[in-house]
């Protein structure tokens, strides 16, 4: 029988990193695991955990230095009788590491690192990156190991387990229901991007290649779909460039799967990226991908084969790549198909396998 695990969470949302965390449980429920999540109380990962039958121990986090998170760890464990814990995130990290050094906690401690950024150079950031008591590190890609084994004092203990999608959400989804909410747009070509809009994912080099495209070729129309801090600083820049009638802004979508479906090309403009898995979900809508070299994406994006890849912040040539994949139907075609391919290393399967032995070994 495998040994019992706790799954340690701390985030507040619902993003890229829970969406792991679900693929991973249920993957590992079908191994018979024993597994338990920590979280915050009343987080949408404790909603799912309850709706799922996991046991959840639901905390307050007051602060990254909340030393009674990392003390319930040691004693929910104990009771529970858990021998592994997985970190998901920088806090999660910082609570076991603690749990460990403070509180005696024994338990065989792996964390999940899914930033392409150097550890901080605080002292509380070395501290527990450098603490004895980890014992592996699992990157998300390899752009990702190869950053954080620089960052530490035993690269040794790093390796990559890629990030998943589940591709079967697609058989559920509905195509045509943004065309039927944008009919004076339905006959143009469709270029989507979805994404937190945020800094590091540079949809400001979305609307410089929207800009670019529109000076030769008015038959196309661009989507957006997400929300963030950068709303109104994007809208005033697509308006700046006497685009704004090319470009809707979707706000938040539960039906990012349907979205997909209705576009025609997806363009991934980040500057910087963990692994980037809206692509895989791109890939897994059929739909032909131009996107930037950042952090993770040249690992599913081959280029010329998966998709099509650009210096970050090339917005020309993100735009000539655009161009060719409206211009060359067999261009997408291909490209599409090999992605099919690709997208078989990214299963919540393989993920679930290559954790579990890390787990183990």
């Amino acid at each position: 029988m495998n040994p019992k695990l706790l799954h340690i969470s701390t985030a507040r949302s619902w993003r890229g990193g829970e969406q792991q965390i679900a693929y991973l449980v249920k993957e590992l429920r079908k191994e018979n695991w024993q597994q338990h999540i920590a979280c915050i109380r009343d987080s949408p990962l404790h909603q799912w955990a309850i709706k799922e039958n996991i046991p959840v121990l639901a905390l307050k986090k007051r602060s990254s230095l909340d030393l009674s998170f990392a003390k319930r760890l040691k004693q929910y464990s104990k009771q529970e009788e858990i021998s592994i814990w997985h970190a998901h995130d920088a806090h999660a990290h910082g609570f076991a590491v603690y749990a460990k050094a403070l509180f005696g906690a024994k338990e065989r401690l792996v964390v999940s690192r899914r930033v392409d950024f150097p550890v901080a150079k605080s002292m509380l950031s070395r501290f527990k990156y450098n603490f004895k008591g980890v014992a592996k590190y699992l990157a998300v890609s390899d752009a990702i190991a190869k950053i954080l084994k620089k960052s530490i004092k035993e690269p040794n203990k790093v390796f990559t387990v890629h990030s998943s999608i589940d591709p079967s959400k697609f058989e559920r989804a509905e195509k045509g229901i943004l065309r039927s909410e944008y009919p004076e747009f339905s006959a143009k070509f469709w270029i989507g991007n979805v994404a937190a809009l945020a800094g590091h994912k540079d949809h400001k080099t979305f609307l410089s290649v929207a800009a670019e495209l529109l000076k030769h070729d008015k038959d196309i129309h661009f989507f957006i779909a997400g929300k963030g801090e950068l709303e109104s600083e994007l809208k005033a820049m697509a308006s700046d460039l006497k685009i704004s009638e090319h470009v809707s802004f979707l706000g938040f979508r539960e039906d990012v799967p349907s979205l997909l479906l209705d576009f025609n090309c997806f363009l991934f403009t980040s500057e910087m990226e963990g692994l980037g898995t809206s692509i895989l979900d791109a890939f897994a809508a059929k739909i032909p991908v131009v996107a930037t070299q950042a952090g993770g994406i040249p690992e599913m994006v081959i280029p010329g084969e998966t998709g099509l890849l650009a210096p970050v912040k090339d917005f020309k040539t993100l735009a000539q790549f655009v161009a060719q994949i409206k211009a060359d139907s067999s261009l997408a075609e291909n490209l599409v198909a090999q992605a099919q391919i690709k997208l078989q290393e990214f299963l919540p399967q393989a993920m679930a396998k290559k954790t579990a032995w890390h787990y183990l070994n």
